[in-house]
């Protein structure tokens, strides 16, 4: 799936070497937090091996990209 989106960094919810590490705790944070809103696993396309969690509605339109950063979604939870 890689569909490129914007975020601001610092909206992340967790930060993760590991894609099953990020995967399995954007499933718990969704478990425990946040019924009904939906998470993205997203990959920095420059260090393909850092992968970060955001919520959905935290996406910012690629014309205002001076206040985000470009990510390749890898995972919808």
């Amino acid at each position: 799936m890689s569909e490129e989106v914007f975020f601001n960094p610092g909206d992340s919810i967790g930060n993760f070497h590991d894609y099953n590490e990020a995967v399995r705790s954007g499933q718990i944070f969704k478990h425990k937090d946040t019924e009904g809103k939906e998470l993205v696993v997203v990959s920095d396309p420059q260090k393909h091996e850092e992968y970060a969690i955001f919520f959905v509605n935290d996406m910012i339109k690629k014309s205002t990209t001076d206040e985000g950063k470009n990510y390749l979604i890898s995972k919808k939870i």
